[in-house]
């Protein structure tokens, strides 16, 4: 089968969902499939095309692009519709392919439509990794339910239309898919992964990073990632304020992003002394840092939960370590994750219940085990096989 895999980014550049994408190709290649890959050519210094999928028989096409600045919405809006237009050629090369599979995007119409015309009676099958525009109207980005919003989602529903699969990755966001009208039947959830299939065991990882960072003698929690506006990470600084006479007890924020100064500042201002802010750490020791928390944090703004989930999600459950989900009570993701590992589950907004849930874990009052789970549902093989079934499924 001739398999058309058209992504929204370019492995010239490390990005959060790179193991993703690859474990998909490798899956269809293996398996036999004719894969061809058009990407973006974003001028990074990674070669274009991974060896270990050369080697697979896998091609590529590779678009220049340029990103515009991350805090310009209608720049980056426009501009992905302009790389999208820009690959028609690579697509006519490629015409009646057997299926396609396209990366999450916030211009699902105009993928989908260049899919559609080149391959008419191909299997195409979107990736839905966040829920535009609905994502952008609970951060705050765009007004919600006003002119504009309400035509950004009409365009991504007749994107939506036009494909014959969606794979998302919450139980949560399939029902605000159904809800926006996508029919349930078209609609699979497939949790992400992460960048192996076993848990990790710290004696084999490098934890020199960990060991910096962290002191032994306090009961470390840790979020790690981007520090942005869906992120949330300022109800940490709220719980840690309500944490300042527990001196046993260590904060650390690692990441970068557009809210890091104000952040640094607000802790500053509330004179909070147990917390250290780290810059942006390699990927590669994510899982250190992860498996050397006490407790690791997963915040997001209010109601989000409906529109994404982290990606660290399944490294964070692979690690073996407690979490902490400050998503919302009311997230389908949410109930299952505590009733399937004991870890705790709050509200987006409520700082004195994260500060509960933190000395719950640190005085041992609350049993969380999330090997088995992770084994049962996040496990790369499964769930990338998962996609590649769906993705060569007859039309």
């Amino acid at each position: 089968m001739k398999v058309l895999f058209w992504m929204n980014s370019g492995f010239d550049i490390h990005s959060t969902s790179e193991h993703l994408l690859k474990a998909i190709i490798e899956q269809l290649a293996k398996a036999g499939n004719q894969v061809h890959i058009v990407q973006m050519n974003q001028g990074g210094q990674l070669p274009k095309l991974p060896e270990d999928l050369a080697q697979l028989g896998v091609t590529t096409d590779s678009i220049p692009y340029r990103a515009p600045s991350k805090g310009n919405f209608v720049a980056r809006y426009l501009g992905a519709i302009r790389y999208y237009r820009s690959c028609r050629e690579a697509l006519k090369e490629h015409a009646n392919s057997d299926a396609v599979f396209l990366q999450s995007t916030n211009v699902a119409i105009v993928s989908a439509r260049l899919a559609r015309k080149y391959n008419r009676h191909a299997n195409i099958t979107l990736n839905v990794q966040d829920i535009f525009p609905y994502n952008a109207g609970y951060s705050g980005n765009i007004k919600r339910n006003g002119f504009v919003f309400k035509v950004m989602a009409a365009l991504q529903r007749r994107g939506y239309k036009i494909v014959d699969h969606i794979i998302t990755i919450s139980e949560d966001m399939k029902e605000t898919l159904v809800q926006d009208g996508t029919p349930d039947k078209k609609i699979e959830v497939i949790y992400n992964w992460s960048y192996q299939d076993e848990p990790y065991n710290p004696k084999k990882l490098d934890m020199s990073v960990p060991e910096r960072l962290f002191d032994k003698h306090y009961f470390n929690v840790v979020y790690a990632g981007n520090i942005g506006v869906m992120q949330n990470v300022d109800i940490l600084i709220e719980a840690a304020r309500l944490m300042k006479g527990d001196n046993d007890v260590w904060l650390h924020i690692i990441g970068n992003g557009v809210y890091k100064d104000k952040l640094e500042a607000r802790a500053k201002a509330y004179g909070i002394t147990n917390i250290s802010f780290w810059p942006m750490q390699p990927p590669e020791f994510a899982p250190a840092i992860y498996s050397a928390a006490d407790v690791n944090v997963i915040p997001l703004v209010k109601n989000v939960y409906k529109t994404a989930l982290p990606s660290k999600t399944a490294t964070c459950l692979a690690c073996s370590k407690p979490i902490i989900f400050a998503i919302g009570k009311n997230s389908k993701f949410g109930q299952l994750m505590h009733k399937k590992t004991g870890c705790p589950i709050t509200e987006a907004e409520d700082a004195a219940e994260i500060m509960r849930a933190i000395k719950q874990i640190r005085d041992g009052a609350v049993s969380i085990s999330t090997t088995n789970y992770f084994l049962n549902c996040f496990k790369r093989t499964d769930n990338s096989s998962l996609y590649k079934e769906i993705i060569t499924r007859s039309r």
